[in-house]
């Protein structure tokens, strides 16, 4: 009789089991893909912010087309994406890239937009606009690195985003190391000061820490702030600037670049730089009366520097009539007080100007 009770209950609790229902299972954390839309009840979040904030590393942040009023837009967590949707997801006449604007509905400014402070951290498909802002500020629409965190940061990426009207456009700066970081395929206009302003306490003897590629640089003071070391500048486009690129580190290349109506294309005029090549770029509709690079105040370096000078080497120029070297001017300190105005030499230029898209 009792095995006929342990049968009996066995086959009641397999029973039960079959009928009673599973809880639901959370989604995997890292995993998630996060939406984001300004029309309520459409997506899960209406603020990039409030997204952004519940967040897992790993997690992917859809925010579809429409316009976000926010700003100190911090990312912290690793590998985390970050992904603009150029249409809606549910409701709504929004169109195009989905557009950051950095003030709030009660028209107060604020900081940086968006701040990357972590790893392999991906921010594309955006436009992003930090308006209302004294040149003293020094914010930026995209800031890759912390001025207190000492922990490195390594893989970001800004990809495929208009950044328009504040004082720098992309600022990258880190108190600690901060590296591989790519920034290609944007454009930006409209800057009092920095396109870009780029530095980095590079420690590495082979190669720098950026990548900076196929972007659209307009109307700014300087297009390319970089201090740093072993950089390679390339493929991008940089018009009407006061100064195209400026260079304040050593070891850079600044290839195949197109620079037009820009005063001066390649400002090299830190005394302290060396070894730096700028080749194979476009120089076009630049002044004739600015001065670009500084040696360092002897006056035998700056000699070995321009007859042996390998750092201005096949570009084009617009002004060059074909024969002889191209001269660019330049000058250096003697006796650390008295400028003097000399010239270095593109000694093979281009005849005609490099296709770049």
């Amino acid at each position: 009789m009792k095995r006929k009770y342990v049968a009996f209950g066995i086959i009641l609790l397999f029973l039960g089991t079959c009928i009673i229902p599973s809880a639901p299972s959370e989604p995997t954390q890292g995993t998630r893909i996060i939406t984001v839309d300004d029309e309520p009840g459409d997506a899960d979040f209406i603020s990039v912010t409030e997204a952004v904030n519940a967040s897992y590393p790993g997690d992917t942040i859809e925010v579809y087309s429409g316009t976000y009023y926010e700003g100190k837009i911090r990312i912290t967590k690793e590998n985390v994406s970050l992904l603009g949707i150029s249409h809606e997801l549910g409701g709504g006449n929004d169109s195009g890239q989905p557009f950051i604007k950095g003030i709030f509905g009660d028209g107060t400014k604020t900081a940086d937009i968006i701040q990357l402070v972590a790893s392999h951290v991906t921010v594309s498909n955006f436009y992003i606009q930090n308006l209302g802002l004294e040149i003293s500020d020094y914010y930026s629409c995209v800031r890759v690195g912390d001025e207190l965190e000492e922990s490195a940061i390594e893989g970001c990426t800004i990809s495929n985003c208009i950044v328009s009207r504040s004082i720098i456009g992309i600022f990258c700066y880190h108190v600690g190391s901060l590296d591989n970081t790519t920034i290609i395929n944007n454009r930006l206009f409209d800057f009092q000061t920095f396109g870009m302003l780029i530095e980095s306490d590079n420690d590495t003897t082979t190669e720098g820490d950026f990548t900076i590629s196929g972007n659209v640089i307009i109307d700014c003071h300087i297009g390319i702030y970089l201090m740093s070391d072993r950089e390679n500048v390339s493929g991008n486009s940089i018009r009407l600037c006061d100064f195209g690129i400026t260079l304040h580190g050593n070891q850079t290349i600044i290839y195949g670049n197109d620079f037009d109506n820009c005063s001066v294309g390649v400002c090299d005029y830190d005394l302290s730089a060396h070894d730096n090549v700028i080749t194979k770029n476009n120089f076009k509709s630049y002044s004739r009366g600015k001065l670009w690079w500084a040696k360092p105040p002897s006056f035998l370096l700056t000699m070995l520097n321009i007859f042996g000078n390998k750092e201005w080497k096949q570009n084009y120029w617009d002004t060059w009539r074909g024969v002889g070297p191209k001269v660019v001017p330049g000058g250096f300190i003697l006796g650390e007080k008295i400028p003097i105005i000399w010239f270095s030499f593109d000694w093979r230029p281009a005849k005609e100007p490099y296709d770049i898209p």
